[in-house]
């Protein structure tokens, strides 16, 4: 359908899972993708895949997100090899169990440093690009767990709300400026990817612990990336240009309660 004719990304975290389902999915919706990711082995096969269906459509970086001079690479990179970049998918993250009690404040920060600090670094270094190549799109990957609480999620819980309201301020900073630059975060529920093996693994890893996992989900299941990736599309293409400083929520109903 080439809903993403034209424009020029760069995508956080595609090694696998979300970000790797993003990175095939705007590329054949004619976008041009620079996949990024600290797993630089994962990242390459991740373009080199995309290349095989597209020729020329994809290039890979190995990227810390939590590292300036990297993201100065990448987004350099990403601008000489597609002639500017139009949209930022800032889907990188990580999160591990802990309460108050047991975090230790080095997993907290290292956290907040990956999933919240990243976009500050990434989007920041990012707008002259954006400015330069409008309409400009802004994509961050938070949670339902921004909106739903968990003891034992501390961590996580903080950094993806903090995903969020950053989200806002972005966005409204881009109006005031009167730049064609949206920002918007998506937040999914339990979604098909490797990050959620080790919870089904931990409830008894078959079909019954699916379903102790989803219960609080309306729709009693997990998302597949896809899924996920539709709102992505939608959020980068021109289709949302009157949508900014708002999140979807992608969760099966499960923040509706």
């Amino acid at each position: 359908m080439e809903r993403l004719k034209g424009k020029k990304a760069l995508i956080t975290g595609g090694a696998q899972g979300l970000g790797a389902c993003f990175a095939h999915m705007f590329a054949d919706e004619g976008a041009k993708v620079a996949v990024t990711d600290i797993n630089a082995d994962g990242a390459e096969a991740t373009a080199a895949s995309i290349n095989e269906k597209h020729p020329g459509a994809a290039i890979s970086f190995s990227h810390d997100v939590t590292d300036q001079e990297h993201w100065k690479r990448a987004l350099a990179g990403t601008a000489e090899a597609f002639d500017g970049l139009s949209v930022l998918v800032n889907n990188a993250g990580i999160g591990t169990a802990g309460n108050i009690e047991t975090e230790t404040f080095e997993n907290f920060q290292r956290i907040q440093d990956v999933d919240v600090g990243s976009i500050f670094i990434g989007t920041q270094l990012a707008m002259p690009y954006l400015r330069n190549n409008t309409p400009g799109s802004i994509v961050n990957i938070a949670s339902v767990a921004a909106y739903i609480a968990n003891g034992d999620s501390l961590s996580y819980n903080v950094a993806k709300a903090g995903v969020v309201m950053m989200t806002k301020s972005i966005a409204l900073h881009c109006t005031k400026q009167k730049l064609d630059i949206r920002c918007n975060s998506i937040c999914p529920a339990f979604t098909r990817t490797p990050i959620i093996d080790p919870l089904i693994a931990f409830a008894g890893g078959d079909e019954a612990a699916e379903q102790k996992l989803v219960k609080g989900v309306p729709m009693r299941r997990i998302a597949d990336p896809e899924e996920i990736g539709f709102t992505a599309i939608f959020l980068a293409s021109d289709e949302s240009r009157f949508v900014t400083a708002t999140e979807i929520r992608v969760d099966g109903g499960m923040t509706a309660k």
